[in-house]
């Protein structure tokens, strides 16, 4: 992977080159229908040079040198003039232009491809403008805003089945296929360029996953011109929040600047919780010639953000609150939350863009992600568990009516006394006066001191990610376009848990606290690093486990996609290569011989199919099918057993199989547009991994399905109706069935012996959890001549599911218990919880004013919830213990997530 490094200085060598002349940049809208004009072929007089808009309508242009200009539409042997332009010694920003547009309903819908030269004479009115595959519908849109809230994924996906990228780089996490979001959050103003790939359509970007993809560009020359200033007000994540955004657009002599910065602060929602942070961005392009541009970007956002937890039902009912979070106590007065985020991944990210010509582009990306991401815990040896909400300490758990009792009333006068005792940790460790023996194997080399009882631990997974993405658009004829592209990533997460804070103590050893009762039989069991056993750790040192994760992917694609008068067709094919592997940096005691060093390489060749037709009714109604066949590398999280004490992979570990299909009728007018899916999606030989602990044998073990299957299907609609010049509404929803079709293999492991074993894991039938099933929104939007509008929103969601504990779905767990005899255990063993249903209603509102030329101030206000419904559980999870002596499933019952009561944010932006 090392030709990344010298990319930058095969890029560098175009600045030999000097630009001339002015850019030209517009939006063009059809006055008949109040929409975009994508894909429009535009013409530069009298340079003759040929553009297209993109999907959005937006073009730029290039004039070579100072003089009167004309920029005209082209309909087949029709020409529209659209501006007569003036060049002088600036760039021009022609802004949006509104553009009468000849017979064919063009700009009612949405392109994504670009023939328009047959569309004239007597054929006009039998050929129609493509319908678009990138850009937000209201579907789409309800999803992300009104839904989301309520937990709801389009589809019931994750999201490894979709691709986000930052021009062109793909910021999935490719060792379990997430993105860390927060790596980049706060940074609204320059994130707003981006282009939504739905689901299994066609798109410029990448082949994409099939929830689709999300391409982000942030390149300088691509934000818009402004100086803003912007507050929020908020009580959700964060009380305060101070953001400026500076861009020049793309100035004259070829370069073009953009810097943002914010800083968001104070108390969240739920009690003990806080944000900390400051978020930064810097751009910079240069045009090089009219043929080549380079452009830097920089960012990153470090934070410190204080959790709030899940907790037992019990617990939300002593303190009398739903939200009651038990991470946190008082430190000397002052909230201390021993649960909490520290995020600092910058991202820098290096673009050339080559026009070949007026009909091939060539962009090239070369993109890198460094830095930290580490969870605070409380870890204690030879010590009673500090956590406030466990389960012994509650009153469910009293050997006798009155203990229970006495607990319910010590909980229920103060619910403070559910919170992190702070202090008696500290005094925990004052009288902890202990000597360690032969530390670091050194004979003789004897240490006394307080040994603590309790810590504070990070817990990391820094990642260290490199990739070269290079991008071809080209068009062919006037029916066919090709993209295609290769991606290359190289990404080493590195997996360690590091002491943060000592409580007072001297040093802490390190030892596997739950490995005691094996050093009869292998007095090196205890010894987390063999190569310095009996180590002593204090803060800032490394212990416990520490490895890194390697993994690399290298992928080839390509898309032919073809326009015709009432048909359109697509095919896009896909090829990857990937491997993985661990390498270990501490010798585990109880596996010496795999658990230190480079592990063992797993590599899977990959491939992927997709394709599409769409019917083109008119220029307003059309219908597509889209179908995709793929095969999926496992992530090395979940094929990997155990990673942290040792390298083992699952037995029979194989690629993912994912068939995907649908269909869908589409209609774009300027008073009513749409859409309506049908999607089937199945899932096949899925590997999944869980850390679970089991009280019997005290110790952490691992749970390992292989041969999971899945179906996924369901209708997906969201239409949005003009009743007037000032009412709009909105309704969407889904309606899905997302269940396991079969019965996977389970691994079970455990992290004290090598001891391992086989059975079957009883999941089919059984519904996907972790997501509503049923959702749907029906909004209301008033939008006043005087520039303020007002929406409200009611949302509804249902047939929601708690995460399962496979254990409980395991011969082992039921196996002395009749199914008919004593159905009531056995079924609440089995059986699945279903959450309640539940709604909300939000409202969003706002005013802009123009200050003077230039100048406008706007003000935005949304409420959460405004009828503060305070039951609704948005979520849940069965806690990964079982008691398999008594068969007691109220031992360690569900943990619940509640949705937000009445929540807002306030937001006051200045642009100048």
């Amino acid at each position: 992977m090392r030709i990344y490094f010298y990319l930058p200085l095969v890029l560098l060598a175009f600045t030999t080159q000097t630009t001339f002349g002015q850019t030209i940049t517009g939006k063009i809208i059809d006055t008949k229908t109040n929409l975009e004009a994508p894909a429009l072929q535009l013409k530069l007089k009298p340079t003759q040079e040929l553009i297209y808009t993109n999907a959005t309508g937006n073009f730029e242009v290039f004039a070579p040198s100072a003089g009167n200009y004309q920029l005209v539409a082209i309909y087949g042997n029709k020409e529209v003039l659209v501006s007569e332009v003036i060049v002088q010694s600036e760039n021009i920003a022609l802004g949006t232009l509104r553009v009468e547009l000849p017979a064919v309903d063009f700009a009612s819908s949405e392109i994504s491809q670009l023939d328009l030269s047959d569309l004239s004479g007597d054929e006009a009115d039998d050929g129609f403008s493509s319908a678009l595959s990138a850009g937000r519908d209201p579907f789409t849109n309800a999803s992300a805003y009104n839904l989301s809230n309520l937990r709801f994924r389009s589809r019931g996906y994750y999201n490894e089945d979709q691709e986000v990228l930052l021009n062109g780089m793909i910021m999935n996490d490719q060792d379990d296929g997430r993105v860390l979001w927060n790596a980049w959050s706060g940074l609204n103003d320059v994130f707003r360029n981006q282009t939504p790939i739905l689901n299994l359509a066609s798109n410029d970007y990448t082949f994409g996953g099939i929830g689709g993809a999300t391409n982000i560009d942030i390149r300088a020359s691509r934000q818009r011109k402004q100086k803003k200033a912007v507050y929020s007000l908020s009580n959700r994540n964060y009380t305060h929040r101070a953001m400026f955004t500076y861009a020049t657009g793309k100035k004259q002599n070829g370069w073009a600047f953009a810097a943002s910065a914010s800083h968001r602060f104070g108390s969240g929602y739920q009690p003990g919780t806080y944000f900390q942070g400051t978020s930064y961005f810097l751009a910079v392009d240069k045009a090089l010639n009219n043929a080549h541009s380079l452009g830097l970007v920089v960012l990153g956002s470090p934070q410190i953000r204080g959790r709030g937890l899940a907790t037992v039902q019990e617990v939300y009912n002593l303190t009398n609150d739903n939200y009651f979070n038990s991470a946190w106590g008082y430190q000397n007065g002052k909230v201390r939350n021993s649960r909490e985020y520290r995020i600092h991944q910058p991202v820098m990210l290096l673009t050339h863009d080559w026009k070949i010509n007026t009909k091939s582009t060539v962009s090239t990306t070369f993109g890198t992600m460094q830095g930290t991401f580490a969870s605070t815990n409380l870890d204690w040896y030879q010590a009673p568990d500090p956590r406030a909400d466990y389960y012994r300490k509650l009153p469910s758990f009293g050997e006798t009516d009155e203990i229970s009792q006495s607990l319910t009333d010590y909980y229920a006068s103060n619910s403070d006394n559910l919170l992190v005792d702070w202090q008696r940790l500290y005094d925990a460790n004052a009288s902890r006066q202990y000597t360690i023996y032969d530390v670091d194997g050194i004979e003789g080399n004897n240490i006394s001191g307080k040994l603590a009882a309790y810590t504070l631990v990070e817990d990391h997974f820094d990642s260290e990610k490199y990739s070269l993405t290079s991008v071809i658009n080209s068009v062919l004829s006037s029916r066919y376009t090709f993209s295609g592209g290769i991606q290359a990533l190289s990404e080493i997460v590195h997996n360690y848990r590091k002491l943060d804070d000592l409580l007072g103590a001297d040093f802490y050893i390190n030892y596997d606290k739950f490995a005691d009762r094996l050093v009869i039989t292998n007095p090196n069991a205890v010894q987390n690093d063999l190569n310095h056993p009996n180590g002593l750790v204090y803060e800032g040192d490394i212990y416990g486990y520490n490895y890194d994760l390697h993994t690399n992917k290298l992928s080839s694609w390509g898309q032919l996609a073809y326009t015709g008068k009432k048909f359109d067709y697509f095919g896009a094919a896909q090829i990857t290569y990937q491997f993985f592997y661990r390498d270990g940096k501490m010798k585990n005691g109880k596996f010496p011989d795999n658990s230190y060093g480079k592990g063992n390489v797993h590599d899977f060749l990959n491939f992927g199919l997709k394709g599409g037709v769409s019917y083109k009714f008119s220029g307003r109604d059309y219908f597509q099918i889209n179908a995709s066949y793929r095969t999926r590398a496992p992530f090395a999280t979940d094929a990997l057993l155990s990673t942290r004490t040792r390298d083992q992979i699952v037995s029979n570990a194989e690629s993912e199989k994912i068939t995907s299909a649908e269909a869908t009728y589409l209609h774009l007018s300027p008073s009513l547009k749409g859409r309506m899916t049908a999607f089937y999606t199945k899932f096949q030989d899925q590997i999944n991994n869980i850390t679970f602990y089991l009280d019997s044998d005290q110790t952490f073990g691992n749970l390992t399905s292989t041969g999971i299957g899945k179906q996924h299907m369901g209708v997906e609609a969201g239409f949005e109706k003009k009743l007037n010049s000032t009412f709009t509404a909105l309704v969407a929803g889904s309606i899905g069935e997302y269940i396991y079709t079969t019965r996977p293999t389970a691994t079970i492991t455990y992290d004290n012996s090598n001891y391992s074993y086989e059975t079957t894991l009883y999941l089919k039938n059984y519904y996907v959890p972790g997501i509503p099933q049923t959702a749907g929104t029906v909004g209301l939007t008033y939008n006043a001549p005087s520039f303020w509008f007002i929406n409200v929103n009611f949302n509804y969601f249902d047939n929601h599911y708690v995460d399962m504990n496979p254990l409980r779905r395991t011969d082992l767990a039921v196996s002395d218990i009749h199914p008919t005899f004593q159905s009531e255990q056995f079924n609440a063993i089995i059986g699945q919880e279903k959450l309640d249903d539940g709604y909300t209603l939000d409202l969003f509102g706002g005013k802009s004013w123009r200050i003077k030329q230039g100048q406008f101030l706007a003000l935005n206000v949304s409420v959460g919830n405004i009828l503060n419904n305070t039951k609704i559980r948005i979520g849940g999870r069965e806690q990964l213990r079982f008691d398999f002596q008594d068969k007691n499933v109220e031992k360690f019952p569900p943990r619940y997530f509640y949705a937000y009561g009445i929540n807002y944010n306030l937001n006051i932006s200045y642009r100048f």
